[in-house]
């Protein structure tokens, strides 16, 4: 039974900067290589890294806690341009005060999947699609089990596919997680596709 492990990216320099995510690329701080340490010291405990291989996004933050991870696992990080976070287009690099004033006004005040932000950027169905077709692919080649370290707007995306959520359905639910939380993705003894856990962080307990 193959068993997907997710990890958000650990704290990075966007987060303590006011800048904004997506394709911003930005590293750890020294709190989030701290926190990368603790999941790999968790992993190490749980499971036999021999069973996995690991893949990450290749923006800095998320390689940055993949490299961490990978070292003290001894894993090889596989690198994917597609599990990056959300294409933001011309925001990338701007701060959130800028995204806030310059974000294309939506037609209507729900949520909208097809909502185009900014110019050069994708929508969320278009993220959706990229983020399905990426894990499906390294989900079918892939015997071992998987650590996939990524970014919060992809890892709701993932637990959506694994759930088998129309795009649609995005409209109305998300998931949220929080830096360097772990989700868990298994079978049921019916073969039914499992969220284990979801944004477990308890491997921070004490740490500063």
């Amino acid at each position: 039974m193959k068993k997907l492990l997710i990890i958000q990216h650990c704290q990075s320099e966007h987060h303590i900067n006011d800048l904004s995510g997506g394709w911003t690329d930005t590293p750890l701080t020294d709190y989030g290589q701290r926190q990368a340490y603790a999941i790999a010291q968790r992993l190490m405990r749980e499971i036999n890294t021999q069973e996995f291989v690991l893949y990450s996004s290749d923006l800095l933050r998320a390689k940055g806690t993949a490299d961490i991870i990978g070292r003290h696992l001894n894993l090889k990080v596989k690198e994917n341009h597609d599990l990056r976070e959300i294409n933001t287009g011309i925001a990338a690099g701007k701060t959130k005060e800028w995204v806030r004033n310059n974000e294309s006004p939506r037609k209507k005040p729900s949520y909208d999947i097809d909502h185009l932000s900014f110019p050069m950027a994708e929508t969320d169905r278009q993220f959706y699609q990229r983020v399905c077709k990426c894990i499906e692919d390294i989900y079918s080649t892939e015997d071992s089990n998987l650590i996939i370290v990524t970014h919060g707007g992809t890892l709701s995306k993932i637990v959506a596919w694994w759930l088998k959520f129309t795009p649609e359905m995005m409209n109305d639910a998300c998931f949220l997680g929080s830096a360097g939380g772990l989700t868990i993705l298994t079978k049921s003894r019916y073969e039914q596709n499992a969220l284990t856990l979801f944004n477990d962080t308890s491997h921070f307990q004490g740490l500063t």
